[in-house]
């Protein structure tokens, strides 16, 4: 099991967290005690509350840090070019992270978060407040690919910012459910597709059979 450094108090509680990261994996959200996370982070029960009064703690705090590193993505996949290139950027790295297969990943973790949120408020919170969080980081890309032409200005930016966080969700579940039969790879291609505008072929067919106009 991983020791406590002798370090800062911030960074004995993010030791603290990845320990707890380390739990839920193995165990599940609901089913991991505090003193299941002071085990794995190799300090005594009583003292997990000096960094954490209670699960959810942790995760508000995990979900924090999340959010700085998720916005230092953005920033560099923003360095793509338009709306849509830092859209399949951001994609991309999220299929290689899914890709490493890590035990104690965010994506891994996800989905039991998932299911505390139906009957625990604190969860449901921290949980909405993240979604929001990606929503509306999305939307502001989408919203200058409308302005740019780049993206059919007709449609909710937050709308279609909502989507492309769904099918991500869904690619997590689906993932880690069947992995065997859910080729990540294959997934993104078909999504890149549908956001460049090359899902639909059949316009380009018609035009194709038409005999010109006399």
């Amino acid at each position: 099991m991983p020791r406590i450094p002798k370090a800062s108090f911030d960074e004995r509680r993010k030791h603290v967290i990845d320990a707890a990261m380390i739990c839920f994996s193995r165990k599940g959200f609901r089913q991991t005690t505090m003193q299941n996370v002071a085990t794995e982070a190799g300090i005594t029960p009583g003292a997990i509350y000096t960094y954490f009064k209670s699960k959810e703690d942790i995760i508000e705090l995990a979900a924090q840090e999340r959010r700085q590193s998720r916005i230092a993505r953005f920033e560099t996949a923003s360095l793509s070019g338009g709306a849509v290139a830092t859209l399949e950027q951001i994609l991309k790295n999220f299929y290689q992270e899914l890709e490493r297969k890590n035990p104690t990943s965010e994506s891994r973790i996800r989905p039991q978060i998932w299911a505390d949120a139906l009957s625990n408020d604190r969860i449901k919170d921290i949980l909405k407040s993240s979604w929001s969080d990606i929503i509306l980081r999305n939307a502001e890309v989408i919203q200058r690919g409308q302005e740019a032409g780049e993206i059919n200005p007709t449609l909710s930016n937050e709308a279609v910012a909502l989507s492309i966080l769904c099918f991500i969700d869904g690619l997590v579940l689906h993932s880690l459910v069947d992995p065997e039969s859910t080729n990540i790879q294959q997934c993104g291609e078909v999504f890149r597709q549908l956001l460049s505008g090359q899902f639909n072929t059949s316009q380009n067919s018609e035009s194709v059979g038409e005999s010109p106009q006399n």
